[in-house]
């Protein structure tokens, strides 16, 4: 199972501008939590500042149910330089090879390749240079390779962004599972309507932490302009 998540007065400032008001909170584990708000509210900055991966002040604590596992970051654009000669196969080998590879044959790894391109529509592009792939395709690639490392903890920035409605439809059942799986996940979406199918918390984020609760609560105590914006 993913870990929970404990904010106490997490704020963050760049160049004396504040963008995000000091805010506290738990994030339960093993939930889907929905991080929603209007462009420029921050979002992408917490989600940032959640992965160590942004100066911040207050603290964030991360309960892991026991070992502390593995985390998946699939950014909304990720880039990858495009003279890179490396191919998506290559890419997912060094992802292998950071595990034992002790009994494992090539022929092993590259079926769990293949399995796990096949997972999120990949599995016809093996050979494809990184910086051959579009916005979504990148974005697939990082989410296979989140899989490969079993990860229990995932931040998701808007993982819809980019993909055609067969990719969506194939994140979405991989998100499902990870969910009832019990793997914590962190999800910006600007999808109202599968925020509230899917999230089991929502927090509402708009240069600080403005409501957060279950999503009939937010979504329908929240000002109806205000989530129209986030969309």
């Amino acid at each position: 199972m993913g870990p929970g998540i404990t904010l106490e007065r997490l704020a963050l400032s760049l160049n004396r501008v504040p963008i995000l008001a000091p805010m506290s909170g738990h994030m339960v584990a093993g939930r889907l939590h929905a991080i929603i708000g209007p462009n420029g509210a921050g979002k992408s900055s917490l989600m940032k500042c959640l992965l160590g991966l942004q100066p911040h002040q207050g603290e964030i604590t991360r309960h892991w149910p026991g070992r502390a596992g593995h985390l998946a970051y699939v950014p909304q654009l990720a880039r990858f330089e495009p003279s890179l000669p490396i191919t998506i196969e290559e890419f997912m080998l060094t992802t292998l090879s950071r595990r034992p590879l002790f009994g494992r044959s090539r022929h092993r790894c590259q079926a769990r390749i293949e399995a796990l391109l096949a997972r999120v529509g990949l599995e016809h592009k093996l050979h494809l240079r990184l910086g051959q792939l579009s916005g979504g395709e990148r974005q697939r690639l990082l989410f296979a390779q989140g899989l490969e490392r079993e990860s229990s903890l995932w931040f998701l920035d808007e993982p819809m962004t980019g993909l055609d409605s067969e990719a969506e439809r194939l994140i979405n059942r991989e998100i499902l599972a990870l969910k009832a799986a019990g793997a914590t996940l962190l999800v910006i979406h600007h999808d109202m309507s599968w925020v509230r199918r899917f999230a089991d918390q929502v927090w509402l984020i708009d240069g600080g932490l403005r409501a957060h609760g279950r999503p009939q609560q937010v979504l329908t105590q929240y000002a109806q302009p205000a989530l129209e914006a986030c969309a």
